[in-house]
């Protein structure tokens, strides 16, 4: 057994599970509803938190097969925060939207790599798999 890769891989994991566990709490859903709605209202703080979150994402070793989703995140939330700061509520849709189906790509993409990891189905074939609204 090499301790070494070991460490590596468990430090991994657990900055996979950290920067998954605050992008699931961030509330993407509400966020990208709210700003699709028919009388869209943005919140002063949304701003700031999906940066923290883009930040959380753009600083975790992803797995090779993670990155390509760990980028569309990170760019869709650069164009969502881009808009909110500027407080363009015409403007926030089409990216509230890009950043909700980027989100969901990412977490349910690391979620079935942890639990493959973790020597379980990733559950992409089970009733009720992945998120759904």
């Amino acid at each position: 057994m090499d301790h070494a890769q070991d460490g590596a891989q468990s430090a991994s994991v657990a900055g996979l599970l950290a920067a998954l566990t605050f992008i699931d709490n961030v509330g993407f859903h509400g966020i990208a509803t709210t700003l699709t709605g028919s009388e869209p209202k943005i919140d002063r703080n949304w701003a700031a938190l999906i940066r923290n979150a883009q930040i959380a994402v753009a600083v975790t070793a992803l797995p090779d097969e993670l990155r390509p989703a760990g980028d569309r995140f990170t760019a869709a939330a650069e164009k969502l925060i881009a808009v909110l700061e500027r407080r363009d509520i015409n403007a926030v849709a089409d990216p509230a939207k890009e950043l909700h189906i980027a989100y969901h790509a990412l977490s349910d993409a690391g979620w079935n790599h942890l639990a493959g990891t973790a020597g379980f189905s990733a559950g992409n074939d089970q009733p009720g798999a992945g998120h759904h609204h």
